[in-house]
């Protein structure tokens, strides 16, 4: 395999200050480069560069930011969130979801080009190369594959061999898994969730339908917009549990939480973006199954694909997986993940693990007149700049042209486009999650390839 450091560009040093105003980009005169269009977006100046953990970090600085780590550190995503983002195991209990054979190696054909699309971000307008390098933005590694290989790829943050934080986008681990049971027959999605769960048929849960928790549109008080409104929301407990919070009640667990949980509209009615509707899911797969999920992704997924690693999943203090988003992987395995869905799939796995049914029912239950009411998809809708877009099976953006996109709280981003066989990745620590750059994902496809 060849050695990522031949290709590794070199971080920007400091960035002269943080200073210029967002102003709508106008293009350069003929011969001339356009200059970057900066916004007067700030993070806070005491912030330490991600790049910091570029070639790992000493023993004192391990210690030190270990005991940092709180139930709010890898939410917020400062020097001890960056730092836990690429070292889950050492802050939360885990389980190994264990790579097996052959790993898949990906080979390289470099498009420079890449580096040189534009969009339009929270950070201002600019290049892709002039993003990675403003330090505002945090990311720490990026790469896309295109029709099985690796044109472009950039580490940071993290070292190559780091397993780090997918955050929400371990949420399509879960759904990819609900469609395989679906196709097996071991769940009908027209069932209602107490079928399969009966500790949930005493509450708010017990007849919705399969589907409509799936596709995040369950209707209940469970947005994620929610975290942090009260501290006994069951949204907030959920995060404090499933982060490892040292300040929640002893014996409290993920499935107390969801027994908390109120009425919001009818089911099916709205879209709306709930790591509870994720994880309520997961429950549902481990009872049809009988195995847990850290097994199911192991034996569907991660043995599969080729990984060059383990995958690390995070438990709670009762033992629950945190299916929605404690999940660590290194940064081409997720793009592997991606390559599942495809045609170049082939080139991670020897069998067709997404089968050809999936992208029509993954079309056909996003609907865009459902969509567009909670924060998650006001914010898709703004950033991509377009509409007509949906939501299904835990992604956060399902395109008529057949692209999807997945989000990871503090920027983490999965972009598959099966037309074009594109990947799109990245790892990013953005402070209190406030930068989203997933419009790269989608520039890089329309600019480039399509």
């Amino acid at each position: 395999m060849r050695n990522q450091n031949d290709h590794r560009r070199s971080p920007a040093t400091s960035l002269l200050a943080l200073l210029i105003g967002l102003t709508i980009f106008v293009s350069p005169t003929a011969g001339q480069e356009a200059e970057p269009q900066r916004s007067d977006f700030t993070i806070p100046a005491d912030l330490k560069s991600v790049t910091e953990g570029r070639d790992g970090f000493s023993a004192e600085q391990s210690q030190s930011y270990r005991q940092a780590y709180d139930g709010e550190t890898l939410t917020t995503s400062g020097d001890a969130g960056s730092y836990a983002a690429s070292r889950l195991s050492e802050n939360l209990p885990t389980a190994i979801v264990h790579r097996y054979g052959p790993v898949s190696e990906l080979s390289y054909q470099p498009m420079p080009e890449v580096g040189d699309v534009r969009a339009t971000t929270i950070l201002g307008t600019m290049t892709l190369n002039e993003m990675i390098q403003d330090e505002r933005s945090r990311l720490k590694a990026i790469a896309v594959i295109h029709k099985g290989q690796i044109v472009f790829e950039e580490y940071v943050g993290i070292r190559d061999w780091d397993n780090h934080l997918w955050a929400s986008a371990t949420k399509i681990l879960v759904g990819t898994l609900a469609h395989i049971a679906n196709e097996q027959g071991l769940i009908n999605l027209d069932e209602t969730v107490s079928h399969y769960v009966p500790e949930l048929g005493d509450t708010p849960w017990a007849d919705i339908k399969v589907a409509d928790v799936l596709h995040q549109r369950s209707g209940l008080d469970i947005s994620e917009s929610r975290l942090g409104s009260s501290p006994d929301h069951p949204v907030s407990l959920f995060y404090a549990i499933g982060f490892g919070d040292p300040n929640i009640p002893e014996g409290l667990s993920l499935l107390e939480a969801l027994k908390r949980v109120e009425v919001d509209v009818e089911p099916g009615s709205r879209f709306e973006y709930a790591s509870l509707n994720t994880y309520v899911t997961t429950l549902i797969l481990q009872k049809v199954t009988g195995k847990p999920f850290e097994d199911l992704v192991t034996e569907h997924i991660w043995s599969q694909a080729g990984m060059e690693g383990d995958g690390v999943l995070g438990l709670t203090v009762s033992g629950e997986p945190s299916s929605p988003g404690a999940f660590a992987a290194r940064l081409r395995d997720l793009a592997r993940f991606g390559m599942l869905f495809t045609p170049s799939w082939d080139v991670v796995a020897e069998k067709q693990v997404v089968s050809e049914d999936y992208f029509a029912k993954v079309q056909a239950a996003a609907d865009p007149a459902i969509y567009g009411e909670d924060y998650m998809s006001k914010r898709l809708l703004n950033d991509f700049g377009e509409d007509g877009f949906g939501a299904s099976y835990q992604w956060d953006a399902v395109f008529p042209d057949g692209d999807m996109y997945k989000s990871g709280r503090t920027g983490q981003c999965l972009y598959v486009s099966p037309e074009t066989d594109t990947v799109v990745v990245y790892y990013s620590s953005s402070y209190q999650a406030e930068v989203w750059v997933h419009a790269y994902a989608r520039e890089i496809v329309q600019q480039l390839f399509r």
